[in-house]
């Protein structure tokens, strides 16, 4: 079998990344470029992007088609490894390919790095179809590189087609915790609509960050969705006086170079520990999330997730942009699902599952699309 694809060859079949860099193995998949990255030092910011959630490779395919991939995982000390898997779309057709044995990298409850447990590259067939076109999507839950397409017949990058969507959230869109690549909720709800996905969800750091606004805004699109206030409140990182500026802030910076592109502002999903009561949240002896108990008294202007739905509404009535919609996310997972936050935090696969289905039937609407906007 011989490799035709490797290098910098690569840049025509990958989608909805954000750029392809030298990697130990082959070419590392990030979803933000280098000088983003840098403007963080978190090892879970680190992780989660590097985790290539809605990205995938598309081609033709002529013949068999073997990848050669470098996965790495995060366990958890003393815990069983997460399983990692490819999800391989031919026609209507869809099936998990198991990577096993991938890197690991071992944390302690605090995401202390306690051991490094590195393997080899591994190479997976992926089709013995003939001309069929093929879209693989790569691990939600790894970090990745790509080191060799090979075929023993002709191979061609596959365009993806339909309307360009970039959605910006907090774990609950990234998904770490769903079965499988496909099951994340954007993810789902791109498939279902037919849109083009450019995933920009981190684990604990939707937290309004300049950089992650340049990137959006920079980022051609013919939709921009916005998920915001769970992680700010998860870590007590803002108040209401700074919450309000950096969202306007925030979509100001997107309005620099997208003027007239739709953008559906939405807010937190219903979590009871936090509706009610600020951050920041701690894990309890059972496992399951709650809010810190507070010592401070008079603690007025401290951010809660009913008083940010509140806070959004209002940014999105002042500012006059007839492009600009608010979506309140309890809409999407409301109190009476609260028994799908199986930690108290973050919704189960039954819970993501839906979320899409709900974004799908109501975004149109939200967004003020019709027939030629789709």
């Amino acid at each position: 079998m011989t490799t035709l694809v490797s290098g910098a060859g690569w840049e025509p079949f990958v989608h909805g990344a954000g750029s392809l860099e030298p990697g130990s193995a082959g070419l590392a998949v990030h979803r933000y470029p280098a000088n983003a990255r840098v403007q963080v030092d978190d090892i879970m910011f680190r992780f989660a992007e590097a985790c290539p959630v809605g990205v995938s490779l598309r081609f033709v395919a002529k013949g068999e088609v073997e990848l050669t991939i470098a996965a790495t995982t995060v366990m958890q000390d003393g815990g069983a490894a997460p399983e990692v898997a490819l999800m391989v779309r031919e026609g209507e057709s869809e099936r998990m390919l198991p990577l096993t044995d991938p890197s690991l990298i071992v944390i302690d409850g605090d995401a202390t790095v306690r051991e490094m447990r590195p393997r080899p590259p591994q190479t997976v067939r992926l089709t013995a179809a003939s001309g069929g076109t093929v879209e693989v999507l790569l691990p939600h839950n790894a970090r990745v590189e790509l080191v060799a397409l090979a075929a023993d017949g002709g191979i061609e990058p596959w365009p993806a087609a339909g309307l360009r969507w970039t959605h910006y959230g907090s774990s609950i869109s990234q998904g770490l915790n769903a079965v499988s690549a496909s099951r994340t909720w954007p993810v789902a709800a791109a498939a279902q609509l037919g849109w083009r996905l450019r995933n920009l969800s981190i684990a604990g750091n939707a937290q309004l960050d300049g950089f992650a606004a340049r990137v959006i805004r920079d980022q051609p699109a013919d939709l921009i969705t916005l998920k915001a206030g769970i992680n700010l409140v998860n870590a007590d990182s803002m108040r209401e006086r700074t919450f309000r500026p950096a969202v306007h802030a925030f979509l100001d910076t997107i309005r620099e170079r997208q003027p007239d592109t739709p953008i559906v502002l939405i807010s937190a999903l219903s979590c009871p520990i936090h509706e009610d009561s600020p951050g920041p949240v701690v894990t309890g002896e059972d496992g399951r999330a709650r809010a810190a108990r507070r010592a401070v008294e008079g603690d007025t202007g401290a951010l809660t997730l009913s008083r940010s739905r509140e806070i959004l509404a209002e940014i999105v009535a002042a500012r006059g942009d007839d492009r600009l919609a608010y979506w309140d996310g309890r809409e999407l997972l409301g109190a009476a699902d609260s028994n799908a936050l199986y930690d108290g935090l973050h919704p189960d696969q039954g819970g993501l599952d839906l979320i899409a289905d709900r974004f799908v039937a109501g975004i149109r609407e939200r967004a003020g699309m019709g027939p030629a906007d789709i």
